[in-house]
């Protein structure tokens, strides 16, 4: 498969994990809008880099958010949280190897206390984007963080926000991206960016909320089976081709808050032979004698835990293995897994997640389920 595809079908899941968030409406909710100037620094990427290269990054970040008003019920759990949209630019101030970005993610944004006037918030969220420069071993063999041209983007911010009146908001933020596009491309040792700002944001219809603590005490507390399969295309060169992989899982999961779940099953994995034999290649000239004889078996079996967070039909993964059976030699003896998860239907789900070993991704995995 192409990149083009594996990017076509990456979009489509993400629409599709889209609509809880933002298909709930609220009647009578207040909306605002805001921008967020940045500031910042590059985290080392390659050898001769120091640890954070303050390059002259610089950027805009505008966004449109929804103030929740607790008529869900995980809104009222999480304390009437915002969910939004943002667009953000930056320029790395090294226009020849790193150039510029453009990101497009929703997010969460989070607060401990909402009776205070001025809140310290967080702001979580993911989605994508498009770098104008990548990796390339003629013409840009120094980019090592990037080889895609579009990738995915994991966001945190912090930020105090300040009550100027009822429509304006003074926010100081400290924030965080994370571009990688899980293995998809190699090399990919992935980009991370501190940064700092001060932005304003505007809400035009401002609304009471009355903030009323879930008192609800009901949990389905039944254990469900959980049946899926993915597949994954990656690549193990730099300049490869794309290389597929596939996984099943068996797992058991129980409601043991509310809003959390706990996992427990096995991981099967299967990867195809010439990508085995690449990868083992590499390592045998870097750790092997010459006369050793490689075992090209891509299966893999694991036992896995883990947990979701339950956002309405959306959940986010968070999972554990440890290998029982891996004949290959470069990989770790555990991996952990991060994504979401759909409920489209009360039995059908869709997934995307990212398989890594510790620092390292190995692949992102996209697939169907089914829960009884």
């Amino acid at each position: 498969m192409t990149v083009v595809k594996g990017i076509m079908l990456t979009i489509t899941l993400i629409i599709i994990l889209v609509p809880p968030v933002f298909g709930q409406r609220p009647e009578k909710a207040a909306w605002g809008v805001g921008v967020n100037p940045y500031y910042g620094g590059v985290f080392k990427y390659k050898e001769s880099m120091p640890t954070v290269d303050f390059t002259g990054l610089h950027g805009l970040e505008v966004y449109v958010n929804k103030i929740t008003n607790g008529r869900n019920q995980w809104e009222r759990f999480f304390n009437y949280p915002e969910l939004g949209i943002a667009a953000e630019y930056l320029n790395y101030g090294l226009p020849d190897e790193l150039g510029k970005v453009v990101s497009f993610t929703s997010y969460l944004d989070l607060t401990v206390n909402n009776h205070k006037k001025n809140k310290l918030r967080l702001n979580i969220g993911s989605g994508f984007v498009y770098s104008s420069k990548r990796f390339h071993a003629e013409n840009n063999p120094e980019n090592t963080a990037i080889s895609s041209k579009i990738s995915y983007v994991g966001r945190g911010t912090i930020h105090y926000e300040i009550a100027l009146n009822p429509n304006y908001f003074l926010n100081l933020n400290v924030a965080f991206r994370h571009y990688s596009n899980g293995r998809l491309n190699m090399p990919n040792n992935g980009m991370n960016l501190p940064m700092m700002g001060v932005g304003l944001k505007y809400i035009p219809q401002p609304r009471p909320i009355n903030f009323v603590k879930d008192t609800s005490r009901y949990i389905d507390k039944s254990i469900q089976v959980n049946v899926m399969g993915s597949i994954a295309w990656r690549e193990v060169l730099q300049e490869d081709i794309k290389h597929k992989a596939y996984s099943a899982s068996l797992y058991l999961s129980k409601r043991i808050t509310k809003y959390n779940t706990i996992l427990l099953g096995i991981d099967g994995y299967y990867y195809e032979r010439e990508s085995m034999r690449r990868a083992l290649s590499v390592y045998k000239s870097k750790y092997l004698p010459d006369d050793f004889v490689l075992d090209l078996d891509g299966r893999q079996l694991a036992l896995t835990i883990g947990g979701e967070l339950l956002i309405g039909r959306l959940s986010v993964l968070l999972q554990g293995g440890i290998y029982v059976y891996k004949p290959q030699l470069h990989y770790s003896s555990w991996y952990q897994r991060y994504g979401f998860k759909y409920m489209m239907t009360r039995h059908i789900f869709t997934r995307a997640t990212l398989k890594a070993h510790s620092r390292t991704a190995d692949m992102m995995e996209f697939g169907f389920g089914y829960t009884f």
